[in-house]
């Protein structure tokens, strides 16, 4: 019979956590309110971020990054808007140029799909941090089982009496 190794007393294993794993508390239910100023969009994207099942893992100190999060997301709204209307503008020379705002929404895009790595914003994201949303779907059968239904009625698919084509077959 072979025995597991022994753990290394804390403080002398290379994981100061010595084999053990970080706990989260969840949050159920607690949501936190929306930061004042931001725009009708961005206050629907906020509200259906807490009805998503990632938002069970954030806990008061992820506020910061939530807050962050829609701010820059809001603020990226906000300047593409004023961008498109008016896309390109006059340099200090006098030549045609791209609105400036552009460049800053781009930046504030940036921080904002920073913040939804950490938040797990997205599938990639969601899997990155080990979050997996599962969704359970049952076959007819199955809910006919559950339910104590019997087989569907109806007629049975009659098999054909022609042997299946072979692809690998050039037709003359």
């Amino acid at each position: 019979m072979i025995l597991p190794r022994t753990k290394k007393p804390a403080g002398q294993a290379v994981d100061s956590r010595n084999g053990r794993r970080a706990d989260l508390t969840v949050v159920q239910g607690q949501k936190f309110a929306a930061p004042d100023g931001i725009s009708d969009e961005s206050l629907a994207i906020w509200d259906t971020y807490w009805d998503d099942r990632v938002s069970t893992v954030q806990t008061a100190v992820d506020r910061v990054i939530l807050i962050r999060w829609i701010t820059e997301l809001d603020r990226y709204f906000k300047l593409i808007q004023l961008a498109d209307a008016d896309p390109i503008v006059t340099g200090s020379q006098g030549q045609p140029v791209e609105n400036p705002a552009y460049g800053t929404a781009h930046r504030s895009l940036t921080a904002a799909q920073y913040c939804e790595k950490q938040l797990g914003v997205g599938p990639l994201h969601r899997s990155a941090l080990g979050i997996a949303v599962i969704t359970e779907s049952k076959s007819l059968a199955d809910l006919n089982t559950t339910y104590g239904g019997g087989p569907v009625a109806g007629p049975k698919p009659v098999a054909s009496r022609r042997p299946p084509r072979d692809p690998r077959v050039i037709a003359g």
